[in-house]
């Protein structure tokens, strides 16, 4: 073992001793996985060190000098792609390109300068690729730069994140599994603040692959700030404007394929770049409009209606009446309406179907719209300090397909989902020196989740049955619920406390058996073998009502005490609002309602020892 070596890993431990004695815990702050470090040398053509050289990030306030040994680092530099720029009197200066920053990651910069005693133009040189593995790297952790994504032929970040090794795609809401972990163990991070529902633990708010700079994922090792998390860490940063103004848009449809396409449709836009007037400043706006016309589940990544061969199942909708059967009963003649059932999905003849075409593998009623939307502005000044403002706003709302329902419209049924994130990320720069620094950083998030889902109000589901290109933009109302929903998003107390002494609201509409009863002699007028038609009318319904309110904050100081070791110093608080009731309509049968409202917290200590080939945390 080298003396160097030998001597800081004394050092190390001696410290780290006396670190645990006062703290616990070991981890890197949470900003430092959403922002990185730039390190290197300012060295002449002979190969010697050039001292006091300035080096700067262009467009930001990002900047360091040398020490005697030519030496620079800038810590807390926001993941993306950058010019770094070296310059000194005598020389000229000297631009690295497209040099990409890498959240929680260290990179190595050198500057070769030429002497110059007249400059006329600067030398451009184009950074090198960065390694597959990170020098610094001390867990197993993948991350995926923003313009690999865009690259990619994929409208879900989620398609490449299951790419990771370790990462398998679960198929359902609640997010992918991670080292064979159960989906929704892993913490979902957006711009440094967790997004995970606490009620099943989905990803809470979607991000859009037009909107990331980074994604990362760890799958071992985890740091102990991310201790709730059972299987691993998913890491998303959002993008911020660049040097200049530049947005893009782009649309795409399957639906001119053939009749056994999914219907998917997808517009997007972006635009970003430098606010012009104020230095420093920078913005940065994109949304994706999404619908699919065969598909209730389009943020899941699956789609029943797709089967193998979906394109020959037969599917069938009513189309007005057949015909009309009197006959005797008490009271007098009595008369029922028979339903004509037309064929809508598979291959028909429409002669042979009353007039009706077929629509291939396409269901009736069932699609789905999302709406996603991301606008971030980040502010540099001083001498390497930051503040960044990113939002996230995203809805989808489905219509499910009926199936054996399909002759009570009362009984359609579909679903809403909108969610909020806010988060404000601070990283302020106290005292910079050639060797030293010191900083804190503040992480502030509220995000909310909301769901409705139940059978469709009459004027909602007749005006919504079938959207062209599955896009839907009027929100969907909903029947039956009435006063109840109200009661619950404003008040979801209330109702366990009446659950709980059996009095007052409990279930929207109480003792409506009436709203249940069965139509005569329309059950299953044609002897259908896959079951009942069922006409039993909204009484026999079941919804869901979902809340939930997340506060999230989390304070780091930061402390580069030398070139080799780099302290941190950390807590976080987190708080929940959750509310949920999904039961029937008219009894208490399998009902299922709570309020909760968890509290967790933590603090850590850490010491990042950096010796160029051997690095530990």
């Amino acid at each position: 073992m080298t003396h160097r070596v030998g001597s800081a890993l004394k050092g190390f431990l001696a410290l780290g001793a006396l670190v645990a004695v006062a703290f616990f815990g070991a981890s890197t702050p949470a900003a430092a996985q959403t922002a990185g470090k730039v390190q290197g040398t300012v060295s002449n053509q002979a190969g010697e060190p050039v001292a006091k050289a300035q080096v700067i990030i262009v467009g930001t306030a990002f900047g360091a000098v040398t020490d005697d040994k030519g030496y620079y680092f800038i810590n807390n530099v926001p993941s993306g792609t950058y010019t770094l720029r070296a310059q000194f009197i005598g020389y000229a200066p000297t631009d690295l390109t497209g040099v990409r920053v890498l959240g929680g990651q260290t990179l190595t910069e050198n500057f070769p300068m030429k002497p110059s005693a007249v400059v006329v133009g600067g030398i451009n040189v184009v950074a090198a690729a960065n390694p597959i593995v990170p020098r610094d790297e001390v867990t197993s952790k993948s991350i995926v730069s923003g313009q690999t994504i865009a690259s990619l032929p994929i409208s879900d970040v989620r398609s490449v994140v299951a790419l990771q090794p370790g990462v398998v795609e679960s198929g359902n809401g609640n997010g992918v599994s991670i080292r064979g972990g159960r989906p929704g163990e892993a913490n979902v991070y957006i711009d440094g603040a967790p997004v995970r529902a606490a009620n099943s633990g989905a990803q809470g708010v979607q991000v859009q692959t037009n909107a990331v700079e980074e994604a990362s994922v760890t799958t071992g090792a985890l740091p102990v700030q991310f201790g709730d998390a059972q299987s691993g860490v998913i890491q998303y940063t959002t993008r911020a404007g660049g040097e200049k103004l530049q947005g893009s848009a782009a649309a795409s449809t399957d639906g001119l394929i053939n009749s056994a396409s999914s219907g998917a449709n997808r517009f997007e836009g972006t635009l970003g770049g430098p606010v012009p007037g104020v230095q420093g400043l920078r913005f940065y706006l994109s949304g994706v409009l999404q619908g699919q016309t065969n598909c209730a589940t389009l943020l899941n990544q699956t789609c029943s209606g797709l089967q193998s061969g979906g394109e020959n199942v037969a599917n069938y909708v009513v189309s007005g009446i057949d015909t009309t059967v009197s006959f005797a009963a008490p009271g007098g003649v009595q008369s029922v309406a028979i339903p004509r059932f037309v064929q809508y999905s598979g291959q028909c003849n429409a002669a042979q179907n009353a007039g009706f075409d077929c629509h291939g593998a396409f269901r009736p009623m069932d699609w789905g719209t999302a709406i996603n939307l991301q606008g971030k502005l980040s502010y540099t000044y001083g001498s390497g300090s930051s503040v960044a403002f990113s939002a996230l706003a995203g809805g989808f709302q489905t219509r499910a397909y009926p199936g054996t329902n399909i002759a009570d419209p009362t009984r359609y049924s579909g679903s809403h989902n909108w969610q909020r994130t806010y988060t404000l990320n601070w990283n302020h720069q106290l005292f910079k020196s050639a060797d030293r620094a010191l900083s804190f950083n503040v992480v502030g998030s509220y995000g909310t989740n909301d769901q409705i889902s139940g059978p469709l109000d009459p004027t909602s589901e007749l005006g919504t049955r079938n959207p062209l290109g599955g896009i839907e933009l009027s929100t969907l109302n909903f029947a039956g619920f009435g006063s109840f929903a109200n009661q619950f998003f404003t008040d979801p107390d209330q109702i366990v406390k009446n659950l709980r002494t059996n009095s007052g609201l409990r279930i929207p509409l109480e003792g409506r058996t009436d709203l249940s009863a069965i139509q005569p002699y329309r059950e299953n007028p044609y002897a259908m073998a896959s079951g009942n038609w069922y006409t039993g009318g909204i009484g026999n319904n079941s919804g869901t009502l979902y809340s939930e309110k997340r506060l999230y904050g989390t304070a780091n100081v930061d402390w580069q005490a030398n070139r080799y070791h780099r302290f941190t110093f950390g807590g976080e608080a987190r708080q929940s609002d959750v509310a949920l009731w999904t039961g029937g309509f008219i009894n208490q049968i399998f009902m299922d309602a709570y309020h909760d409202k968890p509290i967790s917290g933590a603090a850590w200590a850490a010491d990042r020892l950096d010796l160029g080939d051997v690095v530990i945390d």
